[in-house]
């Protein structure tokens, strides 16, 4: 997401920013600025002062807020997706585009919660549930208002030697990043569990490029924290529903 994007979500959640003595200053509502947020803005506080910076200089507005855009009806692709999308109509078993990330997960897994923070964070982002189908010769975003995406477990606890364990981690997490994605039918996120053991787990997750970038992955890992950490306390979700969509921008 650029910083432009960026600073006008921001300001779509209600937060103000300025400079005071050099130094990034925000003010956000009530119940908005929750950890996660606080430190995506932490991550780009750089990029985010020159921004302003520029943006008193020119003195031109911050950015223009981004306002929602209709569901109803087809979806244009962005820029951005239409090449990848090009390039995996020529190239559909490429799995150059995948992006695979892994997670070490020790101690006592609660399993209800962890299905449970998932389902909420695909529910959450619309594009963990977008399809990208061909209608008439142009490709467009289908969002599917519920997607129901299975946690495949693998259990490793009898495949040995740790060392052996440890190789068939390696494997199984090299298959799951060259597997390509069906971008038309299929969801565009896997996730698999790997059990080591009852105190260590690998958590295995894989999205296409097409909805997603180094950012937004650092963004669903932390959003997968908090809301695990709340629904294994039994609590609800703590993060705020979001105002804009990827669609959107």
């Amino acid at each position: 997401m650029k910083t432009i994007d960026f600073v006008s979500y921001l300001q779509n959640l209600g937060v103000k920013l300025w400079i005071e003595q050099e130094q990034l200053r925000y003010r956000s509502p009530k119940g908005v600025m929750t950890a996660t947020l606080k430190k995506d803005i932490l991550d780009r506080k750089i990029e985010i002062l020159e921004f302003l910076k520029e943006a008193q200089t020119t003195q031109e507005p911050l950015a223009t807020p981004i306002k929602q855009i209709s569901r109803d009806g087809k979806l244009p692709l962005s820029f951005a997706q239409e090449r990848l999308w090009f390039v995996n109509q020529l190239f559909p078993d490429n799995s150059s585009y995948n992006l695979p990330i892994f997670l070490r997960l020790k101690g006592s897994l609660n399993f209800l919660a962890l299905e449970q923070s998932l389902k909420e964070i695909i529910q959450r982002h619309e594009t963990l549930r977008t399809t990208f189908p061909e209608i008439n010769g142009e490709p467009v975003q289908i969002i599917a208002p519920v997607m129901e995406l299975p946690l495949t477990v693998v259990d490793l606890q009898t495949s040995g030697s740790t060392h052996e364990q440890s190789e068939k981690v390696k494997e199984l997490v090299k298959q799951e990043a060259m597997t390509p994605f069906d971008l038309a039918n299929s969801p565009v996120l896997r996730v698999t569990l790997l059990q080591l053991d009852p105190e260590h787990h690998v958590l295995l997750m894989t999205m296409h490029h097409i909805i997603s970038d180094g950012w937004s992955l650092g963004v669903l890992v932390r959003e997968l924290s908090t809301l695990y950490e709340a629904f294994a306390q039994g609590q609800s979700s703590v993060l705020p529903k979001l105002p804009i969509q990827y669609a959107d921008f």
